[in-house]
């Protein structure tokens, strides 16, 4: 079995929403579990333990929650263990501008990361909060992500 993380964070409800809808790509996938976790409720262990990662977060005066920097801080420390496992991001704010989106993407390459597809910056005041159309895109994003991962676990079986 390969399992995906889905790590957020959200205090609207509206990045939970976008949070949902990639887990539910992600269980699309036969051979794919899925784990979605709030970050303040979410370990180093969890990030590790995982085959592949999404990331989400509010898109707080251009950049990611603090609370997801914060993790991200303290996960610095196994960064040798999350090398080459595959990730997606997206965001959730004021407007479609990509900025937090490209902080996680800049996290996540530092600790070496895969990103396996563009992420997607979701603007509320362009859009409103998302309706079950806006979703899909979203619920595409895991499903490739779930994709990337049973292939990657496929292809170098574990000894």
């Amino acid at each position: 079995m390969v399992k995906i993380l889905v790590l957020y964070y959200s205090r609207s409800g509206n990045t939970e929403t976008l949070a949902k809808a990639v887990a539910e790509g992600a269980r699309s996938v036969e051979g794919v579990t899925v784990e979605l976790k709030r970050v303040d409720y979410a370990t180093v262990e969890d990030i590790v333990s995982c085959d592949g990662v999404a990331v989400g977060s509010p898109n707080y005066f251009g950049y990611m929650a603090g609370i997801m920097k914060d993790y991200f801080d303290k996960a610095w420390s196994v960064r040798d263990k999350l090398a080459g496992k595959p990730y997606i991001a997206f965001t959730c704010g004021g407007g479609s501008r990509n900025t937090a989106l490209l902080s996680i993407e800049n996290v996540l390459n530092a600790f070496k990361m895969e990103k396996v597809a563009d992420g997607i910056a979701w603007g509320l005041r362009d859009h409103g909060p998302p309706s079950e159309r806006d979703l899909t895109p979203l619920r595409k994003l895991g499903e490739i992500l779930a994709k990337e991962a049973l292939k990657r676990k496929i292809e170098t079986p574990k000894e």
